[in-house]
């Protein structure tokens, strides 16, 4: 099969995007954890999550948009979070994280409208993994119910293959369950 120079040109972009970013586990310090009040707001760590949570899955899907193919059906997911819910929101706290999640779900939905105008087959979504067993999680899973990775991937791909075709700009959970935005 012979891959169109554009959609190389497109692939070499992301990865030097992707290659160039900032990783997470230095990118973002837990350590002391996320903050719990409204005093403990750092810019520059605030400014880090936005850098990994939102703009970078814009980035993306800003290249993968112009590779799919107007007449078969897609689905283009970004992992979000439940944390990331206006609407859900009853206990406050981990503002950073939460902002970043929100704008993320901000930017599927805006680019669901546009997408929609032109690739009427295409489904973006933003997706809640639910809490999946990570040392990243551990500190901070409290009684949350914890699933394996691969359980974790295996219950998004099942929620994925539900999305039925004209649903756009959605936020669904791992069990294909709707949050409020």
């Amino acid at each position: 099969m012979k891959i169109p120079l554009q959609m190389l040109q497109r692939v070499s972009a992301i990865r030097a995007l992707i290659s160039s970013s900032v990783r997470p586990a230095r990118c973002i310090s837990m350590a002391s954890g996320p903050e719990k009040t409204i005093r403990a707001l750092d810019a520059g760590a605030m400014s880090k999550q936005f850098a990994v949570n939102a703009v970078g899955p814009a980035l993306v899907l800003k290249h993968f948009l112009p590779l799919i193919v107007r007449n078969r059906r897609a689905v283009f997911a970004c992992l979000s979070a439940r944390v990331g819910s206006i609407g859900d929101n009853h206990i406050g706290g981990w503002m950073s994280y939460r902002a970043s999640k929100a704008a993320l779900n901000q930017i599927v939905r805006t680019a669901s409208i546009e997408a929609s105008r032109k690739l009427p087959l295409l489904s973006l979504a933003a997706l809640h993994p639910g809490t999946v067993v990570t040392a990243l999680s551990e500190p901070f899973a409290g009684s949350n119910r914890r699933v394996a990775a691969d359980a974790a991937a295996g219950n998004m791909l099942s929620a994925l293959n539900r999305i039925t075709e004209g649903e756009t700009g959605i936020f669904i959970a791992y069990d294909g369950s709707r949050i409020a935005w």
